[in-house]
């Protein structure tokens, strides 16, 4: 164990990681079970299957064998109930009162361990992902951050979009759910993470009486990226909307980069908030847009850096001129101290606010045990942005702003590409 003031951390006999967060002063817990597995662990044939198996985790279990039965028991005690899927994991959480921890347990073991997957809730789920399926590709803000992952990593199952399609959904069988649970849903694939009040002798007694006794089995890997190229590309799909939606973007670094402290700085100065670089100009100037924003995403072995933006449709092809000179000034010219000192104090600020929240707190702790087998305190964290340099952002700039590695996404109601193309110059 370490820093026992901030996290304890326990590995079970059958590989199970067990992550309690304590916050004495809190009248809360979340508690998370959180499986390293999502669509990128996918063969093509089934691509959506690690989202249609957490659907099909709250339609009952062994206890509670129907989903009203699971979601009112939970209900009864004014808890909130949820899951969400990855490209690199699943996820299954409560959060309740904190005297409720037994119950919290009980739930998310049974519905985890013991699913019933009857063929008529499979069936019935099928139209409720598929109907999910048509809700993304109606709404073009969501969509295009799939469709910049597929021009980024074509062909490949980081590449496709989590949810899948309809064609694949609905033939996925009830014996290839299960196969593809009883892979990847196995104790050492698995961290259960707590955080908020709680007696850790009593969490820990909880979790070796219900998942102790589970067999250590070794699951497969994910799918690594072979085709690491890079090479420009526009990706146009020619929708009608009111607004168009575009995304600029790099491949970046995988978690636990060294660069990535810089890179995080490079993001809020570029578009981190409403006096970031690209706001200021695109936004509040020109009034080009209604969002503008930069970010990036870490993988196991992969990351992007992007710009998104949702613009007047008139104006989609100046604002990406406009995104263009901001990038090549941000490579190519020098970054101040005071826009340096500006991004730190705004990164630390945004991570202490989002850290008041058990459930925020938890997943910072959760992440970094999941995805780099290791934990950086929020203490640890600020030290290591405060020691990024100048020439470490610039250097950052250098290294993925680069003609070759741009790719762009857009959706709108456009038929011409060439007014796209013509406005890239890096």
């Amino acid at each position: 164990m370490q820093d026992l003031n901030l996290y304890h951390k326990r590995v079970l006999t059958n590989g199970l990681t067990v992550l309690a967060v304590p916050l004495e002063n809190a009248a809360s817990i979340t508690m998370s079970v959180f499986i390293k597995v999502g669509s990128r662990y996918e063969e093509a044939k089934l691509n959506g299957i690690s989202h249609f198996l957490e659907h099909l985790h709250f339609k009952g279990s062994k206890k509670y064998p129907t989903a009203k039965k699971l979601s009112e028991v939970i209900d009864e005690v004014g808890g909130d109930f949820n899951a969400n899927t990855g490209k690199e994991h699943t996820q299954y959480y409560i959060r309740t009162a904190y005297e409720h921890l037994p119950l919290v347990v009980e739930v998310l073991t049974d519905m985890i361990q013991n699913p019933l997957f009857e063929e008529r809730e499979i069936q019935r789920e099928k139209g409720v992902i598929i109907e999910e399926i048509n809700m993304y590709k109606d709404n073009p803000q969501m969509q295009v951050e799939s469709i910049f992952e597929e021009t980024l990593w074509p062909d490949t199952s980081l590449g496709r979009d989590i949810a899948g399609n309809a064609e694949i959904i609905r033939a996925i069988t009830k014996k290839d759910i299960i196969n593809y649970r009883n892979t990847f849903y196995q104790p050492s694939n698995i961290i259960i993470a707590i955080s908020g009040k709680f007696d850790l002798d009593k969490l820990n007694q909880y979790i070796d009486n219900f998942w102790g006794h589970l067999p250590n089995k070794k699951t497969p890997n994910y799918q690594a990226l072979t085709n690491k190229n890079n090479s420009q590309k526009v990706n146009l799909q020619t929708k009608e909307t009111e607004q168009a939606h575009m995304i600029v973007g790099f491949k970046a670094y995988p978690y636990g980069h060294k660069n990535n402290d810089a890179l995080k700085i490079l993001t809020s100065i570029l578009g981190g908030g409403m006096s970031s670089r690209l706001f200021t100009r695109i936004r509040e100037r020109l009034g080009l847009a209604y969002y503008v924003s930069a970010s990036y995403n870490n993988y196991r072995d992969a990351g992007n850096f992007l710009i998104q933006s949702g613009l007047k449709v008139s104006s989609a092809p100046k604002a990406l001129e406009v995104i263009m000179e901001e990038l090549r000034k941000i490579r190519n010219n020098s970054i101040s101290a005071s826009e340096i000192k500006k991004a730190k104090e705004y990164i630390k600020g945004k991570i202490a606010l989002a850290l008041e929240d058990p459930h925020d707190k938890l997943e910072w702790y959760l992440g970094q045990e999941a995805f780099l087998g290791k934990i950086t305190t929020i203490k640890q964290r600020f030290e290591r942005i405060d020691k990024v340099t100048i020439e470490e952002v610039s250097a950052v700039a250098h290294d993925i702003i680069k003609p070759e590695a741009l790719n762009v996404a857009i959706i709108g109601p456009f038929k011409d590409r060439d007014q796209f193309e013509k406005k890239i110059n890096l």
